[in-house]
């Protein structure tokens, strides 16, 4: 019920709902970002002085905050917060492959490590299945720029094939 004794329509429910997921993923990107960069600090202090490990770590942070403002954009997500959620989850699915990758393996971890990674791949796709049908089932939605860019590409890939399979051709 609204202030005034109204019901949220499904469209306002459907729009908080995804802005509250995009607020919850992009705050566990910020917390695995944090993870991946004290697992490259710990290394980097072992191995370089304090001095260059903080040159190290400013240029990941820097390069972390260039690369998420393009995902965001080519997203969409900086357009309409609409499309936050799946920028978001792809920032933090990112991230968590990167701190796996880095992240170095006991062997008492490894089953449990195991474990987890079978669940979150599960979830993951759970997650994008059904990200995939909200998505497709809306009208309305503002364009994304990584799907139209990717959709210009395509018409070029297909005119050049078309056009190599034309020289082709003619020199039989």
């Amino acid at each position: 019920m609204g202030i005034e004794g109204e019901s949220w329509s499904v469209e306002k429910r459907f729009r908080v709902t995804e802005v509250f997921l995009g607020v919850l993923w992009c705050c566990a990107s910020a917390y695995l970002s944090f993870y991946f960069t004290d697992c490259l600090m710990s290394r980097w202090l072992l191995n370089y002085t304090p001095q260059a490990t903080l040159v190290r770590l400013l240029t990941i942070n820097a390069l972390n905050a260039y690369i998420t403002s393009w995902v965001l954009y080519l997203s969409g997500g900086s357009e309409d917060p609409r499309l936050l959620l799946p920028a978001w989850i792809s920032i933090a699915t990112t991230l968590t492959f990167l701190y796996h990758l880095t992240h170095p393996r006991l062997a008492i971890l490894k089953e449990t490590s195991l474990s987890i990674s079978v669940f979150s791949i599960a979830s993951f796709i759970s997650l994008v299945s059904l990200l995939l049908q909200l998505h497709l089932t809306r009208e309305n939605d503002p364009p994304v720029p990584l799907f139209t860019i990717a959709r210009e590409c395509w018409e070029y890939l297909k005119i050049g094939v078309y056009k190599i399979g034309m020289a082709g051709r003619r020199e039989l």
